[in-house]
Order: C-alpha cells, then sequence, then structure tokens
C-alpha cells in the first residue's frame, strides 16, 4: 500500500515544485496537493493520510488552525509545518498539533529525509494503540526552542561547537539547568563542569542535546499536581540507564556512535512516564498505585489502562522530534527487544539490559514487579553468556566508575 502525503500551500509555484521534486516517488507515494486548508481538509475527509505537509502562512485558515483541524480529522498524522524563521516562536507556541517545524524556503533534500525518515519508523509512528494514545493528549509537549535552534546549527555541514556551546548559554534556565545536572551524583564525573562550552567538549555535542531534550521535558512537568510522582528518583534512574548502557556497549567494544546511542537511550528512555503522567494524572495514579500493590509491571499496567506503553509513547514523540533513529528504536523496545528482528548487540540491547539492572541494583519500591529480561532474545544475539560481565560492569559505573565524557 502506497504512503498517503498531503501537501497544502497557498501558492501554486510551490505546490508545482512539490510535484517536480517528489516526480520520483510516486512508485511509493500517493500525493495529493491542496491550495488552502479548506480544500486540505476535504481531501482529508475523503481518506485519512499519513503525512501532511502545510504552510504556515495562508489566507483566510492559516497554518495553524488547519492543523488544529486536521489533527482532529486525521490525529494519526505525521503533522510538518513549513515557515520562515520569523514565525518560529509563533509556532513552538501556538501550533501544538505541529510535530515538525522546517524552516522555508525548505530544501528538496530537508524536507524529503525528514518525510522518509518518518516513513523507515513506520512500526513506531503507525503503531495504533499508540495514536490513539497520542491522539488524547491535552498537551502535547513540543520541542523545546533551544533543542530546535540546536537541530538547525547541527544539520549544517561543519558545526561550530563554540556556535552550539553559545546558543546554550543564550538560554540562562536551561545552561542552569544542565550544569546542575552535570555536576551531580547523576553522572558521577570527576570534574566540575563550569560552562555548556566545558559541558559540550567533555560530553559531545549528541549527549548535550539529548540533554536539552530532557531537561526541557522534566521542567515542564507540574512536581506538586502529581506528588506521587518522583521526578528526582526518576532522573535517577534514567541517567543510571545511561551510564550502564554505555558500559555494557564499551565491554562488548561497540563503536563510538553506538556507545553515544546508548547512552542517549538510556537517559530519554522513560520520558513516555512524563508525558502520560501529565496528561493523564488519574490514570497515571492508578497505574503506579497498581504496580505498588504488585498487581503486574508498569507496562502490564500502562496497557491496560491506556492500551499502550510509555516507551511506545515516548518514542513515538522522540521520532517526531528528529532523534536519531537507533535511539528511537531503543526507547521503543527498552522492555520487548524481542519485537525487534534483529539479534545481535545494539544500543537497543544494550539498553534492555541496563534498564534491567539499574531496577535491581537500586531498588526503589521492594513490591514493585519489574520486566523480566528477555532471556530468549539474548540468547539468539549469542549473548546470554556476557550477563554476569555486564552485570559487574553496571555495578562499577553504579559505585562511580567512568562515566559518559571520562574516557
Amino acid at each position: 500500500m502506497k504512503t498517503r502525503i498531503l501537501f497544502v500551500d497557498d501558492d501554486p509555484n510551490v505546490l508545482s515544485a512539490l510535484r517536480r521534486m517528489f516526480h520520483d516517488m510516486r512508485e511509493s507515494w500517493d500525493m495529493a496537493f491542496a491550495t488552502d486548508g479548506p480544500a486540505g481538509l476535504a481531501m482529508i475527509a475523503e481518506q485519512p493520510f499519513d503525512v501532511v505537509v502545510a504552510d504556515m502562512r495562508m489566507p483566510g485558515m492559516d497554518g495553524a488552525m488547519f492543523l488544529r483541524e486536521a489533527q482532529l480529522a486525521n490525529p494519526g498524522a505525521i503533522r510538518i509545518v513549513l515557515s520562515g524563521h520569523s514565525d518560529r516562536d509563533m509556532i513552538l507556541q501556538t501550533v501544538r498539533p505541529a510535530h515538525q517545524f522546517l524552516p522555508k524556503p525548505c530544501q528538496p533534500a530537508a524536507l524529503k529525509a525528514v518525510i522518509a525518515r518518518g516513513l523507515s519508523l513506520r512500526e513506531v509512528f503507525l503503531d495504533e494503540r499508540v495514536k490513539n494514545v497520542v491522539a488524547r493528549l491535552d498537551r502535547l509537549p513540543t520541542v523545546p526552542r533551544l533543542y530546535a535552534a540546536l537541530l538547525d546549527a547541527l544539520s549544517r555541514d561543519e558545526p561550530s561547537m563554540r556556535e552550539v556551546s553559545g546558543l546554550i548559554a543564550q538560554d540562562v534556565g536551561m545552561s542552569a539547568g544542565i550544569l546542575k545536572l552535570v555536576n551531580s551524583a547523576f553522572f558521577g564525573l570527576r570534574t566540575h563542569v563550569a560552562s555548556p562550552a566545558h559541558a559540550v567538549n567533555l560530553l559531545g555535542l549528541e549527549i548535550v542535546k539529548a540533554l536539552v531534550l530532557g531537561v526541557g521535558l522534566f521542567d515542564r512537568f507540574d512536581k506538586e499536581a502529581f506528588r506521587d510522582f518522583d521526578l528526582e528518583k526518576l532522573w535517577g534512574h534514567s541517567f543510571g540507564t545511561g551510564r550502564m548502557a554505555r558500559a555494557i556497549a564499551e565491554l562488548e567494544g561497540a563503536s563510538a556512535e553506538a556507545r553515544e546511542h546508548g547512552y542517549i537511550a538510556g537517559l530519554l528512555h522513560d520520558v513516555g512516564k512524563l508525558v502520560m503522567a501529565t496528561n493523564f494524572p488519574e490514570a497515571y495514579r492508578e497505574v503506579i498505585a497498581a504496580c505498588q500493590d504488585g498487581q503486574g509491571t508498569i507496562l502490564d499496567m500502562e496497557r491496560q489502562v491506556f492500551g499502550a506503553s510509555h516507551a511506545e509513547v515516548g518514542a513515538y514523540l522522540l521520532g517526531l522530534w528528529g532523534v536519531e533513529d537507533p535511539v528511537v528504536r531503543a526507547v521503543y523496545l527498552h522492555h520487548e527487544p524481542g519485537r525487534d528482528r534483529r539479534a545481535g548487540f545494539s544500543p537497543l540491547l544494550a539498553v534492555h539490559v541496563a534498564n534491567r539492572l539499574e531496577h535491581e541494583l537500586v531498588v526503589i519500591h521492594r513490591g514493585y514487579a519489574i520486566n523480566p529480561l528477555d532471556e530468549l532474545y539474548l540468547a539468539a544475539s549469542g549473548l546470554s553468556g556476557r550477563l554476569p560481565a555486564w552485570r559487574e560492569a553496571c555495578a562499577a559505573a553504579l559505585a562511580g566508575g567512568p562515566a559518559a565524557g571520562d574516557g
């Protein structure tokens, strides 16, 4: 079945250019073109789309109004907004239904890459259970403004470390939040980090970028409204899982990129819990209470109450925000790696094992049921015998061994 994509723009020349740009995709994509929002909504009413791309500035019904209506009529679509840089602040604040922002004029390759990337994660994006939960979110989190700016800077051929550090330093609140975390016991670094530039040089661009995303999401969580949710312990578990995933990857001689992806996926693997607890506080209290009573694992209870888990919801949003594919896949399947068709060592396997071992080594609630290791997946990957060595490495990392950026 072809993937259905809708382009909406009031400029006929832009639509003509899009037709030419994607002429070679006609065998795979079923494309439709609308000159205004009402025409686009009429097409959606006839048959839903997988991807909707809309211009921000259109007469009558602008991109914000159109995407709000499109979200209601076609909640499962990936929604992309195109606009000039001058509109960026307005977009990030008001276009809640937009999953992705791309500057206009947009390079053909960039737009094609965003669409293709979304489709490559079809298993995540088109999971009906997840879409049903996401469609009910009252407060779909937007990408932190600084994170979007970092994506722009890092998309260039030779991003400047100085420019990236400068962007972080300009956001005083984010800069302070990152430095506080980096210097906390969560990271276990042996040296004090005094500035964003020092953090970038020590940890690397990708890890700092993930921290910006994590801090942005965690800072929006209303701790007063959800006192049953211990944000500090969730942060600690996330950082511990990231460090342990990296330690496992290092022990297996994984590439620097795989180690980094494992660390970032460990750091972000539970962001779906924040999203679900923020949007469905009463229902999520039921999930936590049931887990503490030993009725089942967090995964069991979330699926019973919501129909989808934090892993799936978190991966859905991270994927739409442009987080690297291996990270998204590791978050999506970190409780169930056997659902992945590719056995063998990977960031997914590292995060799956690290998450389990962190729960074993740091017991938060004695009655809390934790998800088991997927022994069949480890066996299929030929790595069952490595578990004792991984447990030892994770215990060392927890006790203050080398952390991300130490070596």
